[in-house]
């Protein structure tokens, strides 16, 4: 027998142990670099995931700015509203005052023509604001 197969025989046993820890550091190479593409790809999900929250968060706040504008203007419109009515009712009140008179004279329809002016005045300021 040559001395290699003596050597190879004398150690089998260590031979094949070291096979099995050679074939168990591939296998460990191989889940090492399986594990580090997938947390590429969790890196890229949680970037992705972020910039989505940015926007979301953008859209909020600009929702919330919308919402805040329309309660304005709800706020306005529900003080006006019965303002609107109140002013109606005054210039039907005259209106029907000036139709009830028969005879109406020069400085009486001045006065109600002055009125008319000073309602309507209020209701431009009203609307202005």
């Amino acid at each position: 027998m040559t001395l290699d197969q003596e050597f190879e025989k004398d150690n089998a046993f260590l031979l094949s142990k070291f096979e099995e820890v050679n074939g168990l550091i591939e296998r460990l190479k191989s889940q090492n670099k399986s594990q580090k593409n997938l947390i590429l790809g969790l890196n890229h999900q949680n970037e992705k995931l972020e910039a989505e929250i940015k926007a979301v968060k953008k859209n909020n706040g600009l929702l919330r700015e919308e919402i805040k504008e329309l309660k304005e203007k709800l706020e306005l419109d529900t003080r006006l509203i019965p303002q609107n009515f109140k002013i109606r009712n005054k210039i039907v009140k005259i209106v029907s005052d000036i139709e009830d008179k028969e005879s109406i004279d020069q400085q009486n329809l001045s006065e109600l023509l002055g009125i008319l002016i000073e309602e309507i005045d209020f209701c431009i300021n009203q609307l202005a604001k």
